[in-house]
């Protein structure tokens, strides 16, 4: 009767590493990066997404390794920010809807690292991607952009842009966003 004991207990531990180590075999998935931009292996922390309508049936999309509280002081109170990464896109419809936008449904955008907020503009950043820049590698020659989730306080968004050099520009961040709805008020 021991003899069974042991060989029962036996079989119960080998099933059991053996379903263990066949569910680790079988997820191959990685886990998608969430709230980050990469380039070239580069990973790039998004901390705050800002969404204004513009005139002209534009919105501009802006993703930053900034808090929202470090970005509307900056906007609003003219303090310095120093090292802001942020990737702006004009997106041309007002407002924006749950879809994906093509290339040619954006007519501006670009990528920059290490730049500066000084009295509420943008400065000195170096520059990652663009749509017209002289240095023709830097520009874009394809992308789109997805609008999965676009409530009053919450968005999930996700980009892909593919340079003239053929470097592949990803994006996506899901959260609460900067709604710059009420830019005069």
């Amino acid at each position: 009767m021991k003899k069974l004991n042991k060989l029962v207990i036996l079989f119960c531990l080998a099933l059991t590493a053996l379903n263990c180590s066949s569910d680790d075999d079988n997820n191959t998935e990685q886990p998608q990066n969430t709230n980050v931009i990469t380039l070239n292996n580069e990973t790039y922390v998004v901390n705050s997404v800002i969404v204004e309508p513009a005139l002209g049936d534009n919105t501009y999309v802006s993703f930053s390794n900034k808090t929202e509280t470090e970005l509307l002081d900056a906007i609003n109170n003219g303090t310095q920010l120093d090292n802001v990464n942020i990737f702006g896109i004009r997106i041309n419809q007002s407002p924006l809807a749950e879809q994906t936008y093509s290339f040619s449904d954006m007519s501006n955008f670009q990528f920059e690292e290490n730049a500066q907020i000084i009295n509420g503009e943008l400065e000195d950043g170096i520059i990652l991607l663009d749509n017209n820049n002289a240095d023709t590698n830097l520009n874009a020659s394809t992308g789109s952009l997805t609008l999965e989730l676009y409530t009053t306080d919450q968005i999930e968004i996700s980009f892909q842009f593919t340079r003239n050099d053929g470097i592949i520009i990803n994006g996506s961040y899901k959260g609460s966003y900067i709604s710059m709805d009420n830019t005069d008020g």
